[in-house]
């Protein structure tokens, strides 16, 4: 049995929330307070707390005192070997999210504590000025230039407030490679209505957002405000998730057959009016000889398509 449901967590969501717009008092999960028991080699059954009640006290020390008190910039890991940052996924965090909400990959990492607590975390940090201002001093302490930056893992942009202060950050850091993925796209058409784009930004327009005028996620969305998007000076290409029957081969360790099931799913997204694509590995550290498809200039309106089981 888990310690705390999903539908825990969102409400867990709300109360921590409203505890911080109307000092409400949160409501905790019961599942956090369930003991662990840990067989040890002798036999002998010792009592920990659970690792949702660690991370827990550990957010409520952040509440206190407003300092982070879980990994803000992550840098990366075999899949993504990339520093980068995460907030809260879900419609009320990411305003674009459409038909993605059904398969939203991001909603897996509640099953860890510190990955829940850090999304709400840095959610919160977005929320004030000094809040902000932690974020500009962490990115600037760990985030070195001439690195790759993925500017949400989980999450999008949730305001044109948001938007600002992270490109006026990527401004103030111009050898910083920044990408991402994002369905806000009404955000960034009235962010270009006032503002001007930093260089260093990669816009991959993803699919699933509620504003595109496709079904399945699998076409290039041609809605006005797609077509807008797709003029944008930051506009890369898209990103598609191609419906797949067989799961993808690990393009490291089985190379024929990911080559085979790569020419397959290029073939599949042919039907859907996709007449050139490159097939996203999965591995983003390695995917092309001179960098990554979907942070680089070289695949400006290539669209990367991954396959999804």
């Amino acid at each position: 049995m888990p310690y705390i449901t999903k539908s825990e967590q969102i409400k867990l969501i709300d109360s921590i929330l409203d505890h911080i717009n109307t000092g409400s008092e949160i409501e905790v999960p019961q599942g956090f307070y369930t003991p662990r028991e840990i067989e040890l080699e002798s036999g002998e059954i010792v009592i920990t707390a659970n690792g949702w009640l660690l991370a827990w006290d550990k957010f409520l020390k952040f509440l206190s005192t407003g300092i982070p008190q879980f990994t803000v910039y992550t840098k990366g890991n075999g899949k993504l070997p990339f520093f980068s940052f995460s907030a809260l996924p879900g419609a009320k965090f990411c305003p674009g999210a459409g038909e993605c909400l059904e398969w939203c990959y991001s909603f897996k990492c509640w099953r860890y504590p510190d990955a829940f607590f850090r999304q709400i975390q840095n959610t919160i940090l977005l929320m004030s000025e000094s809040g902000r201002q932690h974020l500009t001093d962490k990115f600037n302490a760990v985030v070195p230039d001439g690195v790759d930056f993925r500017l949400y893992v989980d999450g999008d942009f949730d305001s044109l407030a948001t938007m600002r202060f992270w490109f006026t950050l990527l401004e103030s850091r111009p050898n910083v490679r920044a990408y991402g993925y994002s369905k806000s796209w009404e955000i960034f058409t009235a962010y270009e209505k006032q503002y001007t784009f930093p260089a260093n930004y990669e816009l991959n327009r993803s699919s699933g957002s509620k504003f595109a005028n496709t079904t399945g996620g699998a076409s290039i969305p041609t809605s006005k405000l797609a077509q807008q998007i797709a003029k944008l000076p930051v506009f890369r290409g898209d990103f598609i998730a191609v419906p797949s029957n067989t799961k993808m081969p690990d393009v490291l360790t089985h190379r024929p057959e990911f080559n085979a099931w790569a020419k397959q799913l290029r073939e599949r997204a042919k039907l859907y009016g996709i007449k050139r694509s490159f097939v996203c590995p999965g591995k983003c550290g390695n995917c092309t000889p001179k960098g990554h498809a979907c942070g680089s200039k070289r695949f400006k309106n290539v669209p990367v398509i991954i396959g999804i089981h």
